[in-house]
């Protein structure tokens, strides 16, 4: 009797985690997630990744999505406004940004993330920043 529902749960369990994002990643969302990591140099480019292959965002394109988005933090922080617009329109981009805040990135680029958000938040991004702030302090903690 007990036998058949675990074997229900967990079917159920992995079928939900392959439709997080509404669909499963096909070879071709992988294929084309992968070739979109390293274009991701903008936040407008960051939201289409998320938006057209989010389902993938798993293993090497993982990865690649947290070194993309520590890229865009660290070396242009100046354009975080432009995160904050995006977000105002897919508020899940945010989730998407703070999950790749992650064991993957340098720590000189996690030290950086955390000093910029302390100290040059731009304005109306306070709760952005202090949730970018968090997640770093929760991966340090996670690595050490």
């Amino acid at each position: 009797m007990f036998r058949p529902i675990a074997c229900l749960v967990a079917v159920l369990g992995f079928l939900s985690m392959s439709l997080a994002y509404g669909k499963a990643c096909t070879e071709h969302d992988a294929v084309g997630a992968d070739a979109m990591v390293d274009k991701i140099t903008t936040w407008n480019a960051a939201n289409v990744a998320f938006t057209k292959y989010g389902q993938c965002d798993d293993g090497d394109i993982a990865e690649g999505y947290s070194e993309a988005i520590a890229r865009l933090l660290v070396d242009r922080w100046n354009t975080l406004p432009r995160l904050g617009q995006l977000i105002k329109r897919n508020p899940s981009l945010k989730g998407f940004v703070l999950r790749h805040i992650d064991s993957t990135l340098d720590t000189a680029d996690l030290d950086k993330i955390k000093g910029l958000s302390t100290s040059s938040c731009p304005a109306g991004m306070e709760t952005f920043c202090k949730a970018l702030t968090h997640a770093v302090v929760q991966t340090e903690r996670t690595t050490k």
